[in-house]
């Protein structure tokens, strides 16, 4: 009985980590969607985002930039996700295939930071560096 209780705690998520993933579906979500609302109650005040490209943008810049005209982004394919969470502060390490209107996916290695804030996770930094997508 014991063995199977061990067993299944393996199995069992992470409260922290299953709340950080939460939040980074929520932001993509939103960042297709375009919604201003839930990309401002996602997004850390003090967001640092870094595309791969080097451009960094802080929160306002960053709304704006996404949330003008019709939407670019598509989806957003993960893999290999991982998350580790240090009390308040979460690291989200993978990669991500990134869809946009009009054009080939392109894959980024994904560096995120999340941070508790009021009892709620935020996303507070992003840097990510364009990969070669993996051979069929």
């Amino acid at each position: 009985m014991l063995v199977f209780l061990l067993a299944g705690s393996l199995f069992a998520g992470d409260p922290a980590a299953d709340a950080v993933r939460e939040t980074a579906d929520g932001w993509r979500d939103a960042l297709i969607r375009q919604d201003k609302a839930g990309l401002d109650r996602l997004l850390a005040d003090d967001l640092v985002y870094t595309h791969a490209g080097g451009k960094t943008q802080n929160k306002a810049e960053y709304i704006a930039a996404v949330t003008a005209g019709p939407s670019r982004y598509e989806s957003f394919q993960k893999t290999d996700t991982k998350i580790r969470v240090y009390g308040e502060v979460a690291i989200l390490t993978g990669y991500v295939d990134v869809k946009t209107a009009g054009r080939d996916s392109y894959r980024v290695r994904t560096l995120e930071i999340y941070k508790k804030n009021n009892g709620q996770w935020q996303f507070s930094e992003k840097e990510s560096v364009r990969v070669p997508s993996p051979k069929p």
